[in-house]
């Protein structure tokens, strides 16, 4: 085989085993309802990596987004492992008038593309984040947990 050839291939290799361990810069529910009278509660429990940066915190970004994926309401929170936040949207804050308004739930965390970052940056992006997603009636009862998100997808690049 040509060694130039070779190479190539040997590259492509790289590059694909590379872009597949890249991590997702976060996670996201399926898209729920809310009723008159309910509310959302998205929760970010950080479970430490039980790596050498034992103290590293991490850096999560909460939000609900509408239909049209347009931002309702969102928290930005640096969490140390073992710790937890969370963010509640209630029925009312929901735009427009349908009776079920429907909103998805979106953890951003991670780091994505470029260079590696420095030591200090890439503690803010040490996670192992344990999601969930609780829909509760105004006397506190829920209505559904779920704890099951999928990865966000890879940011899209822009045309060159």
């Amino acid at each position: 085989m040509d060694k130039s050839l070779l190479g190539g291939l040997i590259l492509v290799l790289i590059s694909t085993v590379t872009r597949a361990q890249a991590p997702y810069p976060g996670l996201e529910f399926r898209m729920i309802e809310l009723a008159a009278g309910e509310s959302a509660r998205l929760k970010a429990l950080n479970r430490g990596t039980g790596s050498a940066a034992q103290n590293s915190s991490c850096s999560v970004t909460l939000q609900f987004l509408d239909r049209q994926s347009r931002l309702v309401k969102e928290r930005v929170v640096t969490l140390p492992p073992g710790k937890a936040a969370s963010l509640d949207v209630d029925r009312r804050e929901l735009p427009g008038d349908d009776p079920r308004g429907q909103i998805r739930a979106v953890l951003i965390f991670g780091y994505y593309g470029g260079a590696p970052p420095g030591p200090r940056i890439a503690q803010k992006f040490n996670c192992n984040i344990a999601p969930s997603l609780e829909v509760y009636d105004q006397s506190g009862s829920s209505r559904i947990i779920l704890t099951e998100a999928k990865p966000l997808p890879a940011p899209s690049t822009p045309a060159q």
